[in-house]
């Protein structure tokens, strides 16, 4: 299924690509010098060719260049759908103009008008992107307010420190990762949550060992949980290296699973909806069987989904992750049309569900539209 949709793209990719490459050679390329037309393919090729190489040749490629050919790959990407997204919106505007008619004539006729255009779209491009690439790296902290009407015996209050999508890799490295313990520490909570996407796929052992060490600089007073995602390959398998690691480091990882803690709350952690491993993703209503539902469940779950599910067995407050709030615009678009939220805080009577858009990214670099965060909750019991 993932090479179908890998193969899909890439076909609307060479698309985007012939229709850029054309319009380019149309405007700058055939009346151009000798130079200035080879100068014109050079570019062209740098800017689209990344993408594919980074992307077919990932397992080929050597290490120690891949994961530049991967930024690059993601950077270049994201400024083609841009190019394109601009090229198209300037080609419908002269459709409608040859209707409407409401361009000047100046304009229209000016001979450096082409020219102009192309400066414009480029210099766009390249503020766009270079904003997108800023704005991955600096996060910030969204706090957020419950209040569920349930006793929690002495505790009054609880401060929850949540994040998902970290995407530990190529990219994420240990570096960005100090940076979100230092936010954590702003944030001073009495749990921390991982809600899914840790990792953005198996890690070598030396990795699996580095992620879990500053993971485990994370000291708060009930703990550190997680859950898995959908990229979590290596929490899968509860005999793998990262999960050993994770272990050490009292991480506590809960596939299916739930925990009392400090016989004030429970906190409920679901496998993946994606994993077709056996056995399969546990039934809410099964897996929280014995369970006190008169004190205040909190289910950790990777993507914001059976919301229903989780409203009608009395879940109190949903912690989720998954859709990047789109991280790159208009992906957005898509996002709030297959989840019914895809960032923020939903209540539905006594139910909350929040999502955050998550800390890090997978594929391009980049986030535009949208903000890395760590999520801040202050959780009022009455």
């Amino acid at each position: 299924m993932w090479g179908l949709i890998i193969t899909v793209f890439l076909v609307l990719y060479g698309v985007m690509c012939y229709y850029i490459g054309r319009k380019g050679w149309n405007t700058l390329g055939k009346s151009a010098s000798c130079f200035n037309r080879t100068l014109y393919l050079v570019v062209f090729f740098l800017l689209v060719l990344p993408f594919p190489v980074a992307e077919l040749g990932e397992d080929v490629l050597p290490a120690s260049i891949a994961p530049w050919f991967i930024i690059w790959g993601g950077y270049s990407m994201v400024a083609v759908l841009y190019v394109f997204l601009l090229l198209l919106t300037i080609d419908l505007l002269r459709l409608i103009d040859k209707w409407v008619n409401f361009v000047p004539a100046v304009i229209k006729e000016h001979p450096k008008t082409p020219l102009t255009l192309g400066v414009v779209v480029v210099i766009l491009v390249l503020g766009t992107v270079a904003y997108g690439g800023w704005n991955a790296r600096n996060s910030v902290i969204t706090e957020y307010h419950v209040t569920v009407d349930k006793d929690a015996g002495p505790l009054q209050q609880l401060q929850i420190a949540m994040i998902s999508d970290i995407h530990y890799g190529p990219i994420i490295d240990t570096e960005r990762l100090n940076r979100l313990i230092e936010m954590i520490h702003e944030i001073k909570p009495d749990i921390v949550v991982l809600a899914g996407d840790i990792t953005d796929g198996s890690l070598p052992q030396r990795e699996a060992r580095k992620l879990a060490e500053v993971l485990a600089q994370i000291q708060v007073p009930y703990g550190t949980f997680a859950v898995p995602g959908n990229h979590d390959r290596d929490l899968r398998d509860d005999n793998s290296a990262l999960m050993r690691y994770l272990k050490e480091a009292r991480i506590h990882v809960l596939k299916d699973n739930y925990v009392s803690v400090r016989d004030s709350f429970y906190l409920i952690g679901r496998d993946d909806p994606n994993r077709h491993s056996v056995p399969a993703r546990m039934e809410l209503k099964d897996l929280i069987k014995g369970i006190d539902s008169s004190k205040p469940l909190i289910l950790l779950d990777h993507q914001p989904v059976d919301l229903k599910e989780a409203e009608a067995n009395g879940i109190d407050l949903q912690l989720s992750g998954h859709t990047h709030s789109g991280q790159i615009f208009p992906a957005n678009l898509i996002t709030g049309l297959v989840y019914e939220l895809d960032w923020g805080l939903l209540k539905k009577g006594t139910y909350h569900l929040i999502v955050s858009s998550g800390y890090g990214t997978w594929g391009p670099p980049l986030r535009i539209g949208n903000q890395p965060e760590v999520v801040s909750i202050k959780m009022t019991f009455q």
